[in-house]
């Protein structure tokens, strides 16, 4: 069997055919199986669940408590036969037949991770996040492509790669945080790979939904510096590491001040940028924090006053730079 398919699934009733029917429309009902995880759902979905494993003897479906996503992911990573594996979000929907041209060039040339591109459905049905069609299998190829994948917006996540079983199927999220859980897999998985395929096509629908955010969840300050420290010893083993290395922790501390800044007081959005800045200072980050800061990024999350303190905080930051 080539590939196993996992769904984790919470609360989708309204969305969950969609995406089950996407992957039936694969039309390789011989080369893949479909595991999904109902990761404790209060709707309809785990019926919804259980109905297609009812008809399609290659649909397994899973209950377990509820854990969230990375749990779900982990269940369905230990069950996997598949050579390789690959993750769809519940909400989300796949291009019929893009499995079968990732066989077809699997047959070819096989290789460790395959990087495919993504549409933000619906707000670009057309073009996508993509890169150009490729086989890279050595430090310097590696290390512009990950430089690529960063430009792109395809570093961070786990829904736009197919990971072979054999490496990577020992890897697991974290259950601890909210956010970036999936850069932390895709890096460990990434640091391993001795070769990426690239398939220029984006066949995967990244669902927006009106009003969401990234509010909601709070994780703790000292939680935020143990994902960062992870994401840079992740990060340090791919080529290239220094920038990405920057890059990844930057981007990952905007999204956590973008989330507390949603769902927390003043006091706690405040201990969250002193901690940025604490931790920035301590990695040494100096020219690729300077070119962030220059996208102004991070200051355009907040709200006028505690944009205005971390103005200030940031100024004499930069001071101990020059």
């Amino acid at each position: 069997m080539f590939l196993s398919v996992i769904i984790p699934v919470y609360n989708v009733e309204p969305y969950l055919h969609r995406c089950i029917d996407s992957v039936i429309a694969q039309d390789m009902s011989d080369e893949i199986e479909l595991l999904l995880v109902d990761d404790g759902s209060k709707d309809a979905s785990g019926a919804i669940c259980d109905e297609y494993a009812s008809k399609y003897s290659w649909i397994h479906a899973f209950h377990i408590p509820n854990g969230g996503v990375g749990n779900a992911r982990n269940y369905g990573i230990e069950h996997v036969q598949g050579e390789y594996f690959t993750f769809i979000d519940s909400d989300d929907f796949i291009d019929p037949g893009f499995y079968k041209e990732v066989l077809r060039l699997h047959r070819q040339t096989p290789s460790d991770v395959y990087l495919f591109g993504y549409k933000d459905y619906p707000l670009n049905s057309s073009d996508g996040h993509r890169l150009k069609q490729c086989r890279c299998d050595d430090t310097e190829s590696l290390a512009q492509l990950y430089l690529d994948m960063k430009k792109n917006y395809l570093m961070f996540s786990v829904i736009n790669k197919i990971f072979n079983s054999i490496e990577n199927r020992k890897h697991r999220f974290l259950t601890n945080i909210h956010y970036f859980e999936d850069c932390l897999f895709a890096l460990d998985c990434l640091g391993k790979a001795k070769s990426v395929g690239v398939i220029e096509q984006a066949p995967y629908n990244y669902v927006h939904h009106p009003g969401e955010h990234l509010g909601g969840k709070y994780t703790a300050p000292e939680v935020v510096v143990e994902v960062a420290r992870e994401l840079k010893r992740r990060s340090d083993l791919l080529p290239q590491s220094d920038e990405l290395t920057q890059y990844t922790i930057l981007e990952y501390y905007n999204n956590m001040l973008h989330a507390v800044d949603s769902s927390r007081g003043i006091k706690q959005r405040l201990q969250y940028i002193r901690i940025l800045l604490r931790e920035i200072e301590t990695f040494g980050f100096k020219t690729e924090f300077k070119k962030y800061l220059g996208r102004r990024k991070i200051l355009m999350q907040f709200s006028s006053p505690v944009g205005v303190l971390m103005m200030c905080l940031l100024r004499n930051l930069i001071l101990k730079f020059r």
